[in-house]
């Protein structure tokens, strides 16, 4: 399948068309050099009530509203919409009561978070968290797509692969999606992607299809979108800057080095190695993922050890040397607080010829 920004799927119908004319058209007559900023609704309150006035059902136009609940956008049989981003729409602040994710597939447009400004290119993948106060600005022929999903079908979708790894970064994720975390957003800066676009265009024939299964199709190839999008861009994660203004760009290296090194690493040497104080390293930790450095390293050494456990008959003694344990009585106290029981009767209930 030849899949580019120009294929079927991703063409803005006769009635999109018609609205970004419309638009572009209210921003020219405008002539206001504040115009593409966003502002609350009442700001372009003339242009949006001549819009309903022309077409008093347009799905696209109920996002005038400034707070936005699934209800709204969501039938009862439907988890997933997808449509493209309206060029030359007013960016209104307004908040969504569901996940937004936002793909750019030629141009660029810049996404408002709260006090951070977000370039979008092409290639580029934003996730938005519901409850978080944004607005979009689009004043180019450029062509965005957005996914709107609902909040609980992107826990089953999104967080069900992620809590099966129970990683670092899956509770940095969490954290920020569905928290009381500064960080409401999640900014991948990948590339133009075939395999991830292919996907979107599954996703949106499935939709238009209204086939017997189509919302359980669409969750799966949702959650095909998510794996590709963590196993081809989780190096171009872009985490957001902190509020007082200071960006840990390097804290995917850390969260990954940790991973690594979780057997022998320890917190001065990740000091002095990344070149942050430890009282530093710390709050960077439990900011994102709500863990101390010990807790993490703990939880990566217990998981480590109870996959060996089930799939190699190693002695336990060996387990806790090789994940650092200098005392095995530590690592069996450690182990047994963890999982309820010792790493003996653990291998005897996980053995391929358990009951």
């Amino acid at each position: 399948m030849d899949m580019t920004t120009h294929s079927e799927e991703f063409r803005k119908t006769s009635h999109q068309l018609e609205l970004e004319k419309m638009f572009r058209t209210f921003y020219a007559q405008a002539n206001d050099p504040a115009y593409h900023l966003p502002h609350p609704y009442a700001y372009y309150e003339q242009e949006i009530l001549k819009a309903v006035n022309r077409y008093p059902d347009s799905l696209t136009l109920h996002k005038c509203a400034s707070l936005l609940k699934e209800e709204a956008f969501f039938d009862k049989d439907t988890d997933t919409l997808v449509h493209p981003h309206i060029s030359y729409f007013p960016p209104i602040w307004h908040i969504d009561h569901f996940i937004v994710i936002q793909i750019v597939l030629e141009g660029s447009i810049t996404t408002y978070i709260a006090e951070q400004e977000l370039k979008l290119k092409k290639g580029n993948v934003c996730i938005i968290a519901p409850g978080t106060r944004h607005a979009v600005s689009c004043f180019s022929e450029a062509n965005a797509m957005k996914i709107l999903i609902r909040t609980s079908s992107f826990e089953k979708v999104f967080f069900g692969i992620l809590r099966d790894t129970d990683t670092v970064l899956a509770e940095f994720f969490t954290r920020t999606l569905y928290s009381n975390n500064p960080h409401p957003f999640l900014f991948f800066a990948g590339a133009w992607d075939l395999e991830m676009m292919e996907i979107l265009a599954r996703t949106i024939r499935e939709g238009r299809s209204h086939r017997s299964f189509h919302t359980q199709m669409q969750n799966s190839l949702m959650n095909q979108f998510f794996i590709m999008l963590l196993r081809n861009h989780e190096k171009d994660l872009v985490f957001p800057e902190h509020p007082q203004g200071s960006q840990n760009e390097n804290l995917i290296f850390l969260l990954k080095y940790i991973q690594e090194h979780a057997a022998s690493i320890t917190l001065p040497e990740l000091s002095q190695l990344f070149n942050y104080s430890e009282r530093h390293i710390q709050r960077i930790l439990r900011s994102s993922t709500g863990k101390s450095f010990t807790e993490i390293t703990q939880s990566i050494r217990m998981r480590e050890a109870s996959r060996m456990l089930r799939s190699t008959d190693c002695p336990v003694s060996q387990i806790a040397s090789d994940l650092g344990y200098g005392n095995l009585g530590n690592f069996r106290k450690i182990f047994r607080k963890t999982y309820g029981m010792s790493p003996a009767d653990f291998r005897k209930g996980n053995s391929p010829a358990a009951p």
